[in-house]
């Protein structure tokens, strides 16, 4: 059963910007830290500094719902960040593969109104379906098939992070996020450290010879992108449906395209330009919803 519709209050919807803008800022960081270490190591590394962080955190999961709880950091965990880290390190290009990241959020409204039961409105169905084609639109582009190998890893991985929002969700409420954060960086970090030492070669190497900014990229990755924007994140999904909380999410690609051309010299198309503007008329086709569930509460 899902709670009751409610207005967003203004610093939930604060933080629901700051997240799209974190998780913006460290796609590219976590593209930059990928170059530089192996994937799983660079999964590793993340989640380690997440660990040491948060161990005083972790408190016993819910017995009632162990295995669900289980079931979830498998899915926001390991699967997620391994199966979209070893995507990154094959591509060439980041933007198609923010693309690629976007599915987690209509793919999450999908999971939601199957297994939770929440009714989605066709305002907020069209407003998601616009962000999310303005995302699509970005990449029109015939070379963008060249990294389908990279393109289907990581959307994959989008599709397992969606799927885990929802078990958040399906938790329900009393879930400390900080908590949370330190059970999924307790799944994370010894399977990909495992993951690591039987697949992948040259740690030590990459550790000794990787840039300072490398390692300030995976810093990032840990402490602003796992600790506080998904701390935020669960917060929220125990507050508000799916369907509500996901589509302001879809301005992370905005963000990302906009960094990625100053910072990797990625050039912005009129595709680009055309899908930016999409994404945020999506966005703002939401907030719409949201001002008509305002005046009717």
């Amino acid at each position: 059963m899902t709670t009751p519709s409610r207005a967003f209050a203004p610093l939930d919807l604060i933080q629901l910007i700051s997240i799209a803008l974190i998780w913006g800022v460290n796609n590219i960081f976590a593209k930059i830290a990928v170059d530089a270490f192996p994937a799983m190591m660079t999964v590793s590394l993340r989640f380690v500094i997440v660990l040491a962080a948060l161990f005083l955190w972790i408190r016993p999961p819910p017995r009632k719902t162990l295995a669900l709880f289980a079931l979830m950091l498998v899915f926001v965990g390991p699967l997620h960040f391994g199966v979209q880290y070893a995507g990154l390190k094959l591509a060439t290009d980041i933007t198609p593969m923010v693309v690629a990241m976007q599915l987690w959020a209509p793919s999450s409204v999908v999971f939601a109104a199957l297994l939770l039961g929440e009714r989605v409105s066709g305002l907020r169905w069209a407003g998601v379906g616009l962000a999310f084609l303005g995302t699509a639109s970005m990449n029109f582009d015939p070379a963008v098939f060249a990294q389908g190998w990279a393109l289907l890893l990581v959307g994959l991985a989008s599709v397992f992070y969606g799927f885990g929002t929802v078990l958040v969700r399906r938790l329900g409420g009393g879930l400390d996020p900080w908590a949370m954060q330190a059970w999924v960086a307790m799944a994370t970090a010894p399977t990909m450290v495992l993951g690591s030492l039987a697949f992948e070669t040259g740690q030590l190497d990459a550790a000794l010879n990787a840039p300072w900014y490398a390692w300030a990229c995976v810093a990032f990755g840990a402490i602003v992108s796992s600790i506080v924007a998904n701390a935020f994140m669960f917060r929220l999904l125990q507050k508000y449906e799916v369907s509500r909380t996901t589509p302001y999410l879809l301005m992370t690609p905005v963000f990302s395209f906009v960094l990625a051309a100053l910072i990797l010299g990625s050039r912005i198309t009129p595709q680009i330009l055309l899908g930016a503007a999409l994404t945020i008329s999506g966005v703002a086709l939401v907030a719409l919803a949201e001002r008509r569930f305002k005046a009717l509460a």
